[in-house]
């Protein structure tokens, strides 16, 4: 039996956000006949395990699948937890030798499972994302703006979240690594916000704006939920390094019957033929909760064979390797760790180990109707643009400039692009200010009657439509030559002209330009994630296959 050497002192997870590995762990090498368990957790995702196993119309997923390279029949056991503590007590002891972390608890466990060799994790299958599984809460707050400098709490669980938006808040705000960040929101009055499941933020919220009443808190509001922010939280099956190599067919053959349950699973969800209210027993505990399995599934997004590849190749955008470092790097700036920490990537041949898939691809139809999405920003107020907003970019323009050269501007475009993977959920508004000093001299020293006024407003708009389109050309083909598959219905474009001058209104005209310098930067094109939830309309029907 191997000595725990993974002590919990000076653990930053010591708040009780992630248990500290504690002392009293056994921890125990896995022997060649160790089972194969999968363990499950209160996520959506195992709605899909849980059919695997069902046996109703014969052999389950796993028996019909769990079959190695060299026709080696063995069984897939699983395993509910209800507590992160539980999980790693198995994983370290090997009665479990898998377990379910997320990319930032993965970096956290780490510096503890890593310290012995055996107990290195090794991730071998990606389930996919949050997708309006999880929300932000704000305590008299309507935007993330007010993020800024603040304080963010959340569970390990939800933690990267915390720290995208902590990179793109103007001030990184503080985050606070909680046990139950709704009730941390609910009894502390000075908590602003908070990352909650979604079931926890509409109590907390009252479904609108809470009151105080019923369990929810007055001001209180959601801000964003990862149906924008869809890209991000990411639900990971690991195994013991110790495992991989005495099993490594048994490991392949798992991830092999996860492909082909994944599959197996949406075409009965769409046949109507998934019993979850047998998965709300396996998964919860209590068929009963079968309304809230249901939710649970719906608010998470399966990746398909093409998505393993994507999250096991390190040039794509939102691979593991990139995940894991952009999350160590901010994890390191807030604190929560004192130095970035070693990772074993994905190394399984996700291609090989789906070629018995029967649709290989993963299609994906456009996620927006781009009309109903242009028409709805244009309907909305300049504060509402902001309320809105989820991240930005800002780039210049010299007077009178029709093109925008990628050679110029290829910072901005692919910042721009990489926070329209991270919020794939959210419209990427291409938003265009035209300079308004020309108006102000025509209106003020020339005497511009009302009707050439009306005249001027329009060339302005419909000039800087003209100058979006440009720089959507030219965002798409900077798309293409970094190889990231946009959905191109998520780009509108909005002319804005003379809208919402930088120095606000006065007495109904654009407040003239005090410097230089801010008439220059009248002249710009704002990239806008915009989160478009309540907006039904926007959105059309997403077939991942």
């Amino acid at each position: 039996m191997i000595r725990s050497l993974l002590m919990a002192s000076g653990f930053v997870l010591a708040t009780g956000a992630l248990p500290a590995v504690a002392q009293d762990y056994q921890v125990r090498d896995c022997r060649a006949d160790t089972a194969v368990t999968l363990p499950m957790i209160a996520t959506g995702h195992d709605a899909i395990t849980a059919h695997a196993t069902d046996e109703l119309l014969g052999p389950s997923i796993f028996q019909r699948f769990s079959t190695t390279e060299n026709d080696i029949d063995f069984s897939i056991e699983t395993r509910r937890f209800e507590t992160r503590e539980d999980q790693i007590a198995a994983y370290l002891s090997c009665d479990v030798p898998f377990m379910r972390v997320t990319h930032a608890e993965m970096s956290m466990l780490a510096e503890y499972t890593g310290q012995l060799d055996a107990t290195r994790m090794q991730p071998v299958f990606f389930f996919g994302w949050s997708n309006g599984a999880d929300a932000v809460v704000a305590r008299d707050a309507s935007s993330l703006e007010a993020l800024s400098g603040a304080k963010i709490a959340t569970d390990a669980a939800r933690l990267d979240l915390a720290l995208q938006l902590a990179a793109d808040a103007g001030t990184a705000p503080d985050i606070a690594l909680v046990e139950d960040p709704a009730a941390h929101f609910a009894n502390t009055p000075d908590a602003m916000f908070s990352i909650v499941p979604t079931p926890q933020a509409n109590v907390l919220t009252a479904g609108n704006v809470g009151t105080g009443a019923e369990g929810s808190v007055n001001g209180a509001r959601q801000v964003i939920t990862t149906t924008s922010a869809n890209r991000v939280i990411g639900d990971l099956l690991v195994v013991r390094k110790d495992f991989m190599e005495q099993s490594p067919e048994r490991v392949r053959a798992t991830v092999r019957a996860y492909l082909k349950a994944e599959e197996l699973f949406r075409e009965d969800a769409k046949k109507q033929i998934v019993d979850f209210a047998r998965a709300a027993e396996m998964v919860l505990g209590d068929p009963a909760l079968e309304d809230e399995m249901k939710t649970l599934w719906s608010g998470v997004e399966t990746v398909g064979l093409s998505g393993q590849t994507a999250w096991a190749d390190s040039q794509s955008a939102r691979s593991f390797r990139n995940l894991v470092n952009s999350g160590q790097n901010r994890m390191v700036d807030t604190g929560l760790l004192s130095a970035a920490v070693a990772l074993d990537g994905p190394d399984l041949d996700f291609v090989s180990l789906g070629d018995d898939l029967w649709d290989k691809r993963r299609v994906q139809t456009s996620s927006f109707d781009r009309d109903a999405a242009t028409e709805a920003i244009k309907a909305m107020s300049n504060e509402e643009i902001d309320d809105s907003t989820i991240a930005e970019v800002t780039i210049l323009f010299k007077p009178n400039q029709a093109s925008f050269p990628i050679s110029e501007y290829r910072s901005a475009f692919e910042t721009a692009l990489e926070k329209s993977q991270v919020y794939a959920g959210g419209v990427l508004s291409i938003e265009a200010h035209s300079s308004y000093l020309g108006y102000l001299k025509g209106v003020l020293k020339q005497g511009w009657e009302p009707p050439r006024q009306k005249r001027e407003v329009a060339s302005l708009r419909n000039t800087s439509t003209a100058r979006a389109l440009a720089v959507r050309e030219a965002l798409v083909q900077t798309a293409n030559e970094m190889g990231f598959a946009i959905d191109e219905s998520q780009i509108t474009v909005n002319g804005r002209g003379i809208e919402d001058p930088l120095g606000g209104f006065c007495n109904d005209l654009p407040c003239p330009p005090k410097t230089e310098k801010e008439w220059r930067e009248s002249r710009r094109v704002v990239f806008r994630v915009i989160g478009m939830e309540s907006e039904a309309e926007v959105f059309t029907p997403l077939n991942d296959w």
